[in-house]
C-alpha cells in the first residue's frame, strides 16, 4: 500500500471526528459548519485514491452545505430551485464520471443526502441520513477508502443515538406538559 492510501485513511479519520461532532448539535447552523469541515477532509480522502465520483460529489456537498450554512445564518430558507440545482449537479457529475455500476451507489446516496440537507426538521434530517450513509459505506469499502467507511458506520451509529436522544427529550417535554 502506497502513501496515497495512508493519506486517504488519515483524511478520512479527521472527517470521521468532525461528522460525529456535527450530529450532536440541535441547530442547523452548527450542524452545517461541522459538515463543511468534515466534507473537505472526506473529499480529500476520495481524491487521494483517485475516486473521482466520490470526490467530485463531496466537493459539490461542500458548496451545498456552505450555501445552506450561509442561508441559515441569515435566517433565510433555501428555495426549491437551489435543491434542484444541486440534485442536477450530482446527477450530471455521476453521468460524466461514471465508470462502473458501483458508481450508482455514490450517485443515489448523494441525491438522498441532498434531500436530507434541504429538510427543515432536524429529526427528519437525522432519519434521512441513515440509508445513504449505509450505501456510501459499502461504496467506500469497495473503493478502499476504509476510514471513510468506518466514518459512515460510526455516523450511522451516531445518527441512531441522536434520533433516540432527541426523541427522548421530546417525550420528556410531552410528559412535563401533561
Amino acid at each position: 500500500m502506497d502513501a496515497s492510501f495512508w493519506i486517504a485513511q488519515v483524511l478520512g479519520l479527521i472527517a470521521l471526528v468532525l461528522v460525529c461532532l456535527s450530529y450532536n448539535f440541535n441547530t442547523k447552523r452548527l450542524f452545517f459548519f461541522y459538515q463543511i469541515l468534515a466534507n473537505i477532509f472526506y473529499a480529500s480522502s476520495f481524491l487521494a485514491l483517485g475516486v473521482i465520483i466520490g470526490g467530485a460529489n463531496t466537493i459539490v456537498s461542500i458548496l451545498r452545505v456552505s450555501v445552506l450554512f450561509y442561508l441559515e445564518k441569515k435566517n433565510k430558507s433555501p428555495s426549491k430551485l437551489l435543491y434542484i440545482f444541486f440534485a442536477l449537479a450530482y446527477l450530471t457529475l455521476g453521468i460524466v464520471f461514471f465508470e462502473t455500476p458501483l458508481d450508482l451507489l455514490a450517485i443515489v446516496s448523494y441525491e438522498i443526502f441532498n434531500l436530507a440537507m434541504f429538510t427543515k426538521n432536524m429529526r427528519l434530517v437525522r432519519i434521512l441520513m441513515v440509508a445513504p450513509n449505509l450505501m456510501i459505506a459499502i461504496y467506500n469499502i469497495l473503493c478502499m477508502t476504509y476510514t471513510n467507511a468506518i466514518l459512515d458506520f460510526i455516523e450511522i451509529s451516531v445518527l441512531c443515538f441522536s434520533i433516540y436522544r432527541f426523541r427522548s427529550k421530546e417525550i420528556d417535554k410531552i410528559k412535563y406538559l401533561l
